[in-house]
């Protein structure tokens, strides 16, 4: 600042107080810029399965926009060592249908998203596909339910964000997004409950959980601010195992058969959960 005013012949003698000013009001503008650019700097984000297909890329975009983001994981390993933002993460390695663990990480959390799933559990009799499906090849145990993995995971963390310690008085409800599916909105939509009546009992366990989440995950609306979102099939260029099906399912959306949603880009729903983490007022089902 001095230096400016030298160069444009300004007066030698700044008194202190107005260079003091002109730091305070330049710090200022500093922090405005950052928190544009960073809006979550400050803010620690929790990630259930951060290092699966679509928690990685929440954590990605998440650490570039400022967030202190924490992974709880089975395996707790980076998916992606040579990525800058994702060894960023602290990644932990542990259970998330352990309460106590869950607890641990959402005290110490200002948001939680839940990224945890499997599409084909011990029960199905199709558990050797996820490995062709999974986007982080993981594998399901005997115990691999959907009511563990999806049900009982979601549940520690809104019981979590419950019985976090909360000041009387001028606190916001935690936010909490979960990704859910499309098909979990059928009963909304023509024919949607006739497809689910002849759907295999399989993807009937799987939604059941699902919809279990969301129903719980709104019910606390003083201490959670709910986000759901219900992405169709989800997909990116180097994910070849659903490239195939993604034209049967885009044309049959543009068609208006009622309950074929559009597919979605594993990176347009990443930057739509960043989106309504953001926004106070996003809520319930997207």
């Amino acid at each position: 600042l001095v230096s400016v005013t030298s160069f444009v012949g300004g007066p030698q003698n700044t008194s202190a107080d107005s260079r003091s000013s002109a730091v305070r009001h330049a710090e200022a503008d500093g922090r405005a810029a950052l928190a544009t650019t960073q809006p979550g700097a400050g803010k620690k984000l929790l990630v259930m399965g951060g290092n699966g297909y679509v928690g990685r890329e929440v954590c990605r975009l998440a650490v570039a926009r400022g967030y202190k983001v924490t992974s709880l994981s089975r395996r707790g390993e980076n998916p992606e060592p040579d990525s800058k933002e994702l060894s960023a993460v602290t990644w932990v390695k542990g259970d998330a249908t352990n309460k106590g663990t869950v607890q641990g990480l959402v005290d110490n959390a200002d948001a939680v998203v839940h990224a945890i799933g499997l599409l084909f559990d011990s029960n199905s009799g199709l558990t050797n596909l996820n490995l062709v499906v999974s986007g982080s090849k993981s594998t399901a145990g005997e115990d691999s339910t959907y009511d563990r993995i999806t049900r009982m995971t979601a549940f520690n963390v809104i019981d979590a964000v419950r019985g976090k310690f909360r000041m009387p008085f001028g606190y916001s409800p935690t936010p909490v997004l979960f990704v859910s599916a499309a098909e979990a909105g059928w009963p909304d939509v023509a024919l949607g409950e006739q497809v689910e009546g002849v759907a295999p009992e399989w993807l009937r366990q799987y939604l059941a959980a699902k919809r279990a989440v969301e129903a719980n995950i709104q019910s606390s609306p003083d201490t959670i601010r709910p986000v759901i979102f219900r992405p169709s099939l989800i997909w990116s260029w180097t994910k070849f195992d659903v490239l195939p099906v993604i034209p049967f399912f885009n044309i049959a959306n543009a068609l208006g058969v009622p309950f074929v949603d559009k597919t979605v880009t594993v990176s347009t729903l990443s930057k739509s959960i960043i989106a309504g983490l953001e926004d106070a007022s996003v809520s319930g089902v997207q």
